[in-house]
């Protein structure tokens, strides 16, 4: 669990917001893509985001819309938190960046994952939006997989009456039907992002396999 600087709570994880016996080694920095085909719900993360880190951005991000007001490019904030490993103590700044759903900006969305570490896919619930999920899953899993770069599957909108199940979900992106993976992350992150709903969840999930990639190397 990442915790804040307003939250006094400490978790057996090693991500926290103080230790004042910890020496500050050095800064890390990361890159999370949230991808997903268009009004998945990959903006109103981002905004969930910053209500739910307040008290640790480090900027306030910009946008740029097309025309019709759909989102381009999401530069969001900056989160800043620190990691203590045995005594020393890593400041992480992470950058979050929401890549376009829209078809004709295929060639932007491979330039928004250069240089990610994380990718959160944000997938919709609506059973007609099958085919979109899938396309774009397809192309993250180009892009991604002579990268090793690690991703969390969020299924959005469970709230709309017509919502897809978890199980024909899976089966149609062809994941496995387990709830969890070995490393007890979920195979698919049930989110209402309007709302937060596991929001923050998917994302600690996600930094946790990013800080572990990092010093696995």
């Amino acid at each position: 669990m990442i915790v804040d600087s307003k939250d006094k709570k400490k978790d057996k994880v090693a991500i926290s917001g103080e230790s004042s016996t910890s020496i500050l080694k050095e800064v890390l920095q990361f890159k999370i893509v949230y991808w997903g085909p268009g009004e998945s719900g990959k903006t109103t993360n981002y905004f969930r985001l910053r209500e739910k880190f307040d008290g640790v951005k480090l900027n306030s991000g910009y946008s740029i819309e097309t025309t019709d007001g759909r989102t381009l490019w999401q530069d969001s904030i900056r989160l800043s938190f620190y990691l203590n490993l045995k005594d020393i103590k890593f400041n992480i700044i992470t950058q979050i960046v929401t890549a376009t759903g829209q078809e004709r900006f295929l060639s932007t969305r491979e330039y928004v994952l250069d240089g990610a570490d994380g990718v959160v896919f944000v997938a919709d619930s609506d059973p007609e939006k099958m085919e979109q999920n899938k396309r774009s899953f397809r192309e993250l899993i180009s892009f991604t997989q002579d990268k090793n770069i690690p991703y969390v599957i969020q299924l959005n909108k469970r709230d709309i009456e017509t919502a897809i199940s978890l199980k024909d979900f899976k089966k149609e992106l062809g994941l496995p039907q387990a709830e969890v993976y070995a490393d007890n992350t979920l195979v698919v992150y049930p989110t209402v992002a309007l709302e937060g709903d596991s929001v923050r969840l998917c994302f600690e999930d996600l930094m946790m396999q990013i800080i572990f990639n990092y010093f696995k190397e």
